[in-house]
């Protein structure tokens, strides 16, 4: 959104929980990053530095829609305070 690609932290679930639409995984800390070259996926870096290689595009991302907010609308998430003052 706004330029930027959402990717975020992956959060592992205790083991006796049961999984959750993410197949276990829950969704942690979201992060922007520049995009790559084809401005749909997320760049090696997110803005704060760390690398986005483990972490996936956040759900319903997209990044080339102007005019919106970086993030994604998913409740109850963190959103990297570094990240959103470098957007």
């Amino acid at each position: 959104m706004n330029g930027y690609a959402a990717v975020y932290e992956v959060v592992a679930q205790p083991p006796r929980r049961p999984a959750g639409p993410t197949a276990g995984d829950r969704i942690g800390t979201v992060h922007a990053a520049e995009t790559d070259d084809s401005g749909l996926r997320a760049g090696p870096l997110t803005l704060c530095g760390r690398s986005t290689v483990d972490m996936p595009a956040a759900p319903g991302d997209r990044p080339g829609a102007a005019g919106e907010a970086w993030w994604p609308r998913i409740s109850g998430v963190r959103i990297c305070a570094a990240c959103d003052r470098e957007t």
